[in-house]
C-alpha cells in the first residue's frame, strides 16, 4: 500500500513538474496577445504569429461625434513582438498551472489588455513593449491636432446659443455640453495607455467627464439646467402674422430663442435691441408697394417691374410693437398686420401680390386683363405715350384710383403764348391709375389703324395715357373695380 501511494505521490510530482516546465515555455490555451491567439505557442512562435498577424494593426479612439485611427507604418513599428511575447509568458506562473490551466479551459482566456474597464489616467504609460522605433511624440501631435479640429467647432463656453436644441426646440444642459472642448492632454494619455496595450480600439467614456475642459465658469450640471428651464419659459409665443388672408410671418420659441442672452448669474434676458431690429426687418418685409416683382404673364413672357403704388405698405412701429408685446406675453393665434395700402395676397418679397391685373405692354402696344386665376378676359391693341421724354406712359405697378364717365381731361401745361390749357379732350370714360392724370380713356381721335400698328405710338402717341378703343374701355370700364391691379411695363 505504501509503496502504491509513493508510485502514486512520484507521478504526480512528475506530472507537476513537468507542467511546471511546459508552462515556463508555453502559453495557457485560450491565450492571446492583441487578439491573435498564441495557445500553447512558445514565445518565439508566438513572436512571429504576432509579427505576420498584427501587421495591419491599428488603433481607434472615439465617442461623442470624435473619430481618430492610428496605423503604424512597416518602418516604425509600436512595439517589438518578441518583447511583448516574452512579458505575457512572464505572467503565465507556472507554478500555478493546474488552476491557471483550468481556468483557461473553462473559457476565462489571457489577454495583454482588458478592455471595457474605467481608465485610470494617473497611472504610468507602460513603454517596455514599445520599439525603439516608435515615435511617441509624432503619436502625441497626431492625436493632439486631430483634437484640435473637433474643437474648433466648440466654443467652451456657456451662451444660448449653444445651449438651444432646434430638435426639441427648447434649452438643455446636455446639448450645452456638447460645446465642452476635448482635454488634449487626457485624451491624448487615453490613446497612448491604449496603444501601449495593443488595444484595437478605446472609448473616451472610459475616462467620463475628464475627456472634456470645463465650459468657462466651471457651471454644475444643476446650474445649467436651471438656467435652461428659466429660458424656456420665454418661449412660449406662437404668433402668425396676416396679411389680409396671407400668412405673412410667424414667431416662434425658435425665433424667440435667438434673442436670448444669459447674464454673469445665468440669468436669460432678451436682447430687447435684437429683438427690435428683427421686427423692423420683419415690417420691411412687408412693404412691397413700389418694389420690384417679377411674374410670368400667362402666355409665357416674364416680367420684371419696379415702382408704382400697388402693393402692401404696413406700419413699421405698430409691428414692432406687437412683435414686443406677443414676446413679453407669451401670445399664441394671429395678429393682422395693420397697413395703409393693400395687395390681394402675400407671397413675400419680389414676387407677385395680385390677383386680378391688366397688363400693359409698352413694347407690344397691347393690353390685356387676367381674372384671379389667369384666364385672359379682355385684351386689345392700344395706344401709350409718346416717348419723347416729356410724354412717356409711366411703368410700374399700380392700382385704379378711380373711374369716371363724360369728363373733359384737361392738360395741366399751358401754352406760353395763350396762357390757355395745351389741351382739354372730352371722353366718355376714364379709368385712373396713377394719381388723376394717367389712365385709360377713349380717343375719337386716333384713327382705328393705330391700335394695330404697335409703331403707331412713335408718331401718334398720347400725353402718356393709355388710348384705348372705345368699345374695349367701355368693356374694361366694367370690368375694373376701384384697386384693381394695372402693370405697365415694357
Amino acid at each position: 500500500m505504501a509503496i502504491a501511494l509513493g508510485v502514486t505521490a512520484g507521478i504526480v510530482v512528475a506530472a507537476y513538474a513537468a507542467g511546471v516546465a511546459a508552462f515556463s515555455m508555453l502559453y495557457y490555451p485560450g491565450t492571446t496577445i492583441a487578439g491573435v491567439d498564441v495557445s500553447l505557442k512558445t514565445s518565439q512562435d508566438a513572436a512571429d504569429s504576432l509579427s505576420r498577424e498584427t501587421s495591419g494593426y491599428r488603433l481607434t479612439v472615439q465617442g461623442d461625434g470624435f473619430s481618430w485611427e492610428y496605423a503604424p507604418t512597416a518602418d516604425t513599428p509600436v512595439y517589438d513582438a518578441q518583447a511583448v511575447s516574452d512579458r505575457v509568458l512572464s505572467q503565465n506562473n507556472p507554478l500555478l498551472w493546474p488552476v491557471r490551466l483550468a481556468e483557461s479551459l473553462g473559457g476565462n482566456s489571457s489577454e495583454t489588455a482588458p478592455t471595457g474597464s474605467t481608465e485610470d489616467l494617473s497611472s504610468e504609460v507602460d513603454r517596455s513593449l514599445f520599439s525603439s522605433d516608435f515615435d511617441e511624440q509624432g503619436f502625441l501631435d497626431a492625436i493632439g491636432g486631430a483634437i484640435d479640429a473637433f474643437n474648433e467647432g466648440r466654443s467652451g463656453v456657456f451662451d444660448a446659443a449653444g445651449a438651444y436644441d432646434a430638435e426639441t426646440a427648447s434649452f438643455s444642459a446636455d446639448r450645452a455640453r456638447e460645446n465642452e472642448k476635448l482635454n488634449r492632454d487626457n485624451v491624448s494619455k487615453l490613446a497612448l495607455l491604449a496603444l501601449s496595450r495593443l488595444d484595437g480600439e478605446v472609448s473616451l467614456e472610459e475616462i467620463g467627464n475628464d475627456a472634456y475642459e470645463p465650459l468657462e465658469g466651471g457651471y454644475t450640471d444643476d446650474q445649467l439646467q436651471a438656467a435652461c428651464d428659466a429660458a424656456n419659459e420665454l418661449l412660449g409665443v406662437h404668433v402668425t402674422f396676416k396679411l389680409g388672408d396671407s400668412d405673412a410671418g410667424t414667431i416662434d420659441g425658435s425665433t424667440v430663442a435667438q434673442w436670448i442672452v444669459f447674464d454673469e448669474n445665468l440669468t436669460p434676458t432678451l436682447d430687447q435691441a435684437a429683438l427690435t431690429n428683427w421686427a423692423q426687418g420683419l415690417a420691411q418685409s412687408f412693404n412691397t408697394v413700389g418694389t420690384e416683382r417679377t411674374y410670368t404673364r400667362p402666355d409665357g413672357k416674364q416680367v420684371t417691374i419696379g415702382g408704382g403704388t400697388f402693393g402692401w405698405q404696413v406700419d413699421t412701429d405698430a409691428v414692432v410693437q406687437a412683435v414686443q408685446d406677443a414676446v413679453a406675453n407669451r401670445q399664441t393665434g394671429e395678429i393682422a398686420v395693420p397697413t395703409s395700402s393693400q395687395g390681394d395676397k402675400f407671397t413675400g418679397a419680389g414676387q407677385p401680390d395680385w390677383g386680378a391685373f391688366v397688363d400693359v405692354d409698352i413694347t407690344e402696344q397691347y393690353a390685356r386683363y387676367y381674372d384671379a386665376s389667369g384666364n385672359l378676359v379682355w385684351e386689345t391693341g392700344v395706344v401709350t405715350g409718346k416717348p419723347d421724354g416729356d410724354n412717356d406712359t409711366p411703368t410700374g405697378v399700380y392700382k385704379v384710383n378711380n373711374k369716371a364717365r363724360n369728363i373733359t381731361l384737361i392738360s395741366q401745361n399751358k401754352d406760353p403764348e395763350t396762357g390757355e390749357p395745351e389741351y382739354e379732350s372730352p371722353v366718355d370714360y376714364w379709368i385712373a391709375f396713377k394719381g388723376s392724370s394717367w389712365g385709360f380713356h377713349d380717343a375719337s381721335w386716333q384713327p382705328t389703324w393705330v391700335y394695330s400698328d404697335p409703331s403707331a405710338y412713335r408718331s401718334r402717341g398720347s400725353h402718356g395715357c393709355i388710348n384705348t378703343p372705345y368699345d374695349k374701355v367701355a368693356q374694361l370700364y366694367d370690368l375694373l373695380q376701384v384697386g384693381t391691379c394695372v402693370i405697365v411695363h415694357y
